[in-house]
């Protein structure tokens, strides 16, 4: 009988944590989506709201990138991301407060009117400050670019 009760309440509390997470892991996923769209689109407003004011990215070539200068090269005028594809997604969350995200990309740009495609892989950390997620670093890598 202890057993079962026992049994019972970890499938209980199981399934109530596992729960509760799949609503953050949702809106990491999300937020990562619109990041995506936000880049062809060069909608700085949306991308602004993802991005925490002390956001850090190293960039494929190892270039460490801020939150403005990353919403300065939405406006590059010599690099144009037509569009952006999640191939695959994973998130992890390591604490009720931090997740990790882990994508592989599929995109096509133009460079100096050069045409091209690619595919990357990056890893973003999201930090949930005053009840919101918001990215707070990024480590980007070029895979492949033809």
């Amino acid at each position: 009988m202890r057993i079962q009760l026992l049994l019972s309440f970890l499938s209980v509390f199981l399934s109530f944590n596992a729960s509760g997470q799949s609503p953050d892991i949702e809106t990491i996923k999300k937020l990562n989506e619109d990041w995506l769209s936000s880049i062809p689109k060069r909608d700085s407003s949306m991308l602004s709201k993802i991005l925490a004011d002390d956001f850090i990215m190293i960039g494929p070539n190892g270039s460490r990138q801020t939150r403005n200068d990353n919403l300065l090269n939405l406006f590059s005028p010599t690099v144009e991301i037509n569009s952006a594809h999640i191939d695959s997604v994973e998130v992890r969350l390591l604490t009720p407060d931090v997740g990790i995200l882990s994508a592989w990309t599929t995109f096509e740009m133009k460079v100096d009117g050069k045409a091209s495609t690619g595919k990357n892989c990056y890893q973003d950390i999201y930090m949930k400050r005053k009840n919101k997620w918001v990215a707070v670093s990024a480590h980007v890598t070029l895979l492949s670019i033809r």
